[in-house]
């Protein structure tokens, strides 16, 4: 995957997509830091943390927005708030930001200089975050279709490519303003005093969500981050130009309300609002801005999430049902890894074994319970005490009965199966314990006491 995505965006956006790199370097992040969680064999919550720590280096790296990191990481990738994902999300933030600095220098993504909003301008902010929430709405949904649209195509991705590639080039050869990222055409509503004409602005703005849809559609490597920015700043800034053809007094300066579109656009694409806010504050430095970013971002997303749920990011894995929400009782057996909690202090005895024999196995046991394996080491039954107490007494059936007689026959849990599943067989075989198997080998016992031990002590580090 880091390879893929490395030069698959290098390509799309170096050829002309409109997309951004943003995204697929945030993923490159995110799997740097999955392949890390493996090689050290780290359960499944420490590999999600250390992709979180990955994205959140990455986006600070690109930007040259530590705060944009961190927040990014926490608020969209790790969703946790505690002093243990904070502290190490900081480190990653903070060394990847001195590293991007020390390569590409202290700079910022974009200049801008605006006065103050004035109190007219700030309940504009409510309008525009209401608008940039539907138009994030329409991309989102936009980048589904036109997916949906290129698979019916062709089922060849070289053909969807051509097809994708010359319907982009087509758009850019009327307007080439919408090829690639965009990020100089953001840069030139910022700070050019002579600004186009709103019907060109609009045009813009419809040109580059079809282009990006058809880049992403279409099979092209890229990301959303750039593409929300540019139509956000474009939408912004037809919208503050709009405002002064009214009778308004105090109007702030219309390019200013492409910023507040931007942190509207990426707040409703990607559910994260903290994020709009904190990405356009820091690549612009416009820390004056603040007020009408926060109102922006809050309103879009109020707007967005009240029409769909999730964000670009999620949407798939809700629909799937492998997005566990925090905090709930689903989402703390979630991370309970089987592996991490199996019970291997016990004595495995063969189902031919007799009576008697058994007696002096059960003089070495540390648990009221035996796994029975039969001659090719797979565990076919479990013999509990209390099954086999009766017997014990009585001399004549020593050298009758064997383990295979009296064991149970119990439903065995996979390694690699969720803790919900393996509830499940508990609750309907009423047993205490439960065999493990991967690929029908025998790996150990699980038992509920251990399981709910560990369930406690996730349930009070969720808690922190």
């Amino acid at each position: 995957m880091i390879y893929s995505r490395f030069f698959g965006s290098l390509l799309t956006v170096g050829s002309g997509g409109s997309t951004g790199l943003e995204g697929p370097i945030v993923s490159i992040g995110g799997a740097i830091g999955s392949v890390l969680g493996r090689w050290l064999e780290m359960n499944e919550r420490h590999k999600k943390l250390l992709v979180g720590y990955g994205a959140a280096g990455a986006v600070a790296g690109i930007f040259n927005a530590p705060l944009t990191g961190l927040i990014f990481a926490l608020e969209i990738i790790i969703g946790e708030w505690s002093y243990l994902t904070i502290l190490p999300t900081i480190i990653a933030a903070v060394s990847a930001t001195e590293v991007s600095r020390w390569i590409m220098g202290n700079k910022i993504a974009f200049f801008q200089e605006f006065a103050e909003f004035s109190f007219t301008s700030l309940i504009a902010c409510f309008a525009l975050g209401a608008i940039t929430g539907v138009i994030s709405i329409l991309f989102v949904r936009s980048l589904h279709v036109w997916e949906k649209l290129f698979a019916k195509i062709s089922l060849h991705l070289w053909v969807r490519a051509a097809i994708g590639g010359l319907s982009v080039g087509v758009l850019g050869f009327y307007m080439p303003e919408v090829l690639s990222e965009g990020y100089s055409v953001t840069q030139s509503f910022l700070t050019y005093s002579i600004r186009p004409e709103l019907g060109f602005i609009l045009l813009f703005v419809l040109l580059k969500f079809l282009a990006c849809g058809i880049t992403l559609g279409s099979g092209g490597i890229g990301g959303v981050f750039a593409p929300s920015l540019v139509i956000g700043s474009g939408v912004g800034l037809a919208f503050g130009m709009i405002l002064h053809l009214l009778p308004l007094d105090g109007v702030a300066e219309d390019a200013a309300f492409a910023l507040a579109g931007m942190a509207g656009m990426v707040a409703g694409v990607m559910h994260g609002p903290l994020t709009g806010i904190f990405l356009v504050m820091e690549a612009t430095r416009g820390y004056s801005m603040i007020l009408p970013l926060m109102l922006t971002a809050s309103s879009a997303m109020v707007v967005s999430s009240f029409f769909e749920i999730g964000s670009v990011y999620t949407q798939d894995l809700i629909k799937q049902g492998s997005l566990i929400k925090r905090g709930t009782d689903r989402y703390l057996l979630h991370h309970l890894n089987i592996k991490d909690i199996l019970d291997k202090d016990f004595i495995t005895i063969p189902e031919g074994l007799l009576l008697r024999d058994f007696i002096d196995e059960f003089k070495k046991a540390h648990r009221n319970y035996f796994p029975v394996l039969d001659a090719e080491k797979q565990c076919v039954g479990v013999v509990f005490l209390d099954d086999i107490r009766p017997h014990l007494f009585d001399t004549s059936l020593y050298d009758l009965v064997t383990m295979g007689s009296v064991m149970r026959n119990l439903p065995v849990i996979n390694l690699n199966e969720p803790i919900n599943v393996a509830l499940d067989k508990f609750e309907t075989s009423k047993a205490w314990s439960l065999p493990v198997v991967e690929a029908k080998v025998f790996l150990g016992m699980l038992s509920k006491s251990t399981l709910f031990d560990h369930y406690r002590r996730e349930l009070q580090i969720q808690a922190i």
